[in-house]
């Protein structure tokens, strides 16, 4: 009897895959997470790496960079362990190097992904970057652009990648300044970063109105602050979306009170902004459905601190190793086609 059931469960599941396979239905993942400086070992006298070397406070050796690398596959993995994410925005990235040994000596290697990063001008040396799935997503191209004149800090990657149905995604992937020194003092800056990106996508949309943008990062603000509520005009969701204009997938989740980082409560700075045209649902194209984006917040990331509260499990602080994934939390949407 059992054996019965079990196949007839079996046929009914590939009957559905075989028709979802010849209707042309499908669905992927589009991702990003802060990893939280992912350096390698090595000097480099170009960059603020002092802090991520063998004889650093910290000591930074190659066994623990290498487990920071299995760390942040197996949370990329868990988003989804059947089907990777088939694009994945990063921030807090060394280099080039750090990525390939991400993505080929680590569980992600199965994803047959292709890295993207330019490097900046942060002192740090800490860069924003891109992982695609080459059988799922076609490159087209990518440029970065200087997200601010008046100060050195990361580039806005900008990536055009073509879904399995041809439709042009167009990924910005950001990491603006930091509220280190107070947030107001701040403000200004990551205000020049509002401006510099509205600008890019601005003329993404000149060119084509119903273009499909992607925009991710850590923008250290809030969804309602002034630079993405009044500079980006990234509003929350509604019945009738504009084409054209942008949304932030992760109002909802702020208005909830839920974060991706902790400090002292829960911020929201990791979000995911697209133009309304990908939350039309077409019978052609792409398109994102409600509840539209998610955050990653499995216990087995998160540590329990003396008040009982589940935090996200970090790798370091400035004097001691932890052993952990990331002070952030990925988010991600789901794109179907």
């Amino acid at each position: 009897m059992r054996n019965t059931i079990f196949y007839l469960v079996l046929t009914f599941c590939f009957t559905v895959s075989s028709q979802a396979q010849k209707s042309g239905a499908g669905q992927f993942k589009i991702a990003f997470y802060n990893t939280e400086n992912i350096f390698d070992t090595i000097d480099d006298p170009n960059k603020s790496d002092e802090d991520f070397l063998p004889g650093s406070k910290v000591a930074w050796t190659s066994e623990r960079y290498n487990h920071k690398l299995t760390n942040i596959a197996r949370v990329l993995v868990g988003i989804d362990s059947i089907n990777l994410p088939a694009a994945v925005g990063l921030a807090e990235v060394e280099n080039i190097m750090v990525l390939n040994d991400l993505i080929t000596k680590t569980q992600l290697q199965k994803g047959n992904y292709q890295a993207i990063l330019e490097e900046g001008s942060d002192p740090r040396g800490i860069d924003v970057a891109l992982l695609y799935r080459k059988d799922l997503m076609q490159y087209i191209g990518h440029q970065a652009f200087p997200s601010a004149l008046s100060f050195k800090t990361r580039s806005v990657l900008y990536v055009r990648l073509a879904d399995a149905k041809k439709d042009t995604f167009h990924l910005f992937i950001n990491h603006w300044k930091s509220r280190s020194g107070g947030a107001a003092e701040t403000e200004p800056q990551r205000i020049e970063n509002a401006v510099t990106l509205k600008h890019l996508t601005d003329s993404v949309m000149a060119k084509n109105p119903n273009a499909n943008i992607v925009i991710m990062g850590d923008f250290n603000d809030e969804p309602d602050n002034k630079s993405l509520a009044e500079i980006m005009h990234a509003g929350q969701t509604d019945k009738k979306p504009s084409p054209s204009r942008l949304y932030n997938l992760m109002c909802e989740r702020f208005l909830k009170g839920e974060g991706t980082l902790y400090y002292k409560d829960w911020d929201m700075f990791d979000q995911i902004i697209v133009s309304g045209n990908l939350l039309i649902k077409k019978r052609k194209g792409a398109y994102i459905l409600p509840p539209y984006a998610y955050i990653f917040k499995p216990d087995w990331i998160l540590y329990k601190n003396k008040k009982g509260e589940l935090l996200p499990n970090r790798t370091a602080g400035s004097k001691e190793y932890f052993g952990g994934f990331s002070d952030h939390l990925p988010v991600y949407t789901v794109v179907n086609y």
